[in-house]
């Protein structure tokens, strides 16, 4: 028989094997089961079934306690200053009554005080008058009683002495001061007369004359 040759694979990727199944022999016995919270609400769904029970004693509830529980009490000063003495109010309204009446009394008989005011003619009058007083005040001559008042004191100079004396005296120079000097000279400008050049002289070998200037060229407008 001809022999049967196979080649190796070498690819990484797991071929598409079941998996085994599991050994009950080698499962964990002592394995803890769920309790607590998670239990309850694994088993919420099963109790739904179950009737609530009804018989069995209930639990009894707290007596309600009328008093206070901070232990803080008041004593009668503080109950005698919070709701007040009866009589000492009867006291104070009947001292407040008598001065009411008193005031009242002595209301209606002083006199109302008449009004502080003044009508124009009062008031132009006190002005005029003001002006009379002050027209009739004589101004102070100027440097009057000046010479008298000082004729009877000393004057009295003070000179200024040096923090330190001089060792020596200082000789100060003093130069002459430096006089100007002009000069005068009389210039006077005349008109000068027109040069030639030698190298253009005029027509055959003459000087050329002036030419005088015409007395109707003038600028056109």
């Amino acid at each position: 028989m001809p022999r049967e040759i196979l080649r190796k694979t070498t690819s990484s990727k797991k071929t598409d094997v079941p998996p085994t199944s599991a050994d009950p022999a080698k499962a964990r016995k002592n394995r803890k089961s769920v309790t607590g919270n998670e239990a309850a609400f694994k088993d919420k769904i099963k109790n739904k079934a179950v009737a609530a029970p009804t018989g069995g004693p209930r639990r009894e509830k707290k007596p309600f306690d009328r008093h206070s529980r901070t232990n803080k009490t008041d004593s009668k000063k503080k109950i005698a200053q919070g709701w007040g003495d009866g009589r000492r109010e009867v006291d104070d309204e009947a001292a407040a009554l008598a001065d009411a009446v008193t005031e009242l009394a002595v209301d209606a008989k002083s006199e109302p005080a008449a009004p502080v005011g003044k009508s124009l003619k009062e008031y132009l009058a006190e002005q005029q008058q003001l002006e009379q007083a002050l027209s009739k005040s004589t101004t102070k001559k100027v440097n009057v009683g000046s010479e008298e008042k000082w004729t009877s004191f000393e004057v009295i100079q003070k000179e200024t002495l040096p923090l330190v004396e001089p060792t020596f005296s200082k000789k100060i120079r003093q130069r002459a001061p430096k006089e100007k000097k002009l000069l005068d000279f009389t210039a006077s400008f005349g008109e000068q007369a027109p040069r030639f050049n030698g190298k253009n002289p005029g027509f055959n070998g003459k000087k050329a004359a002036l030419k005088p200037a015409a007395i109707n060229d003038l600028p056109s407008l």
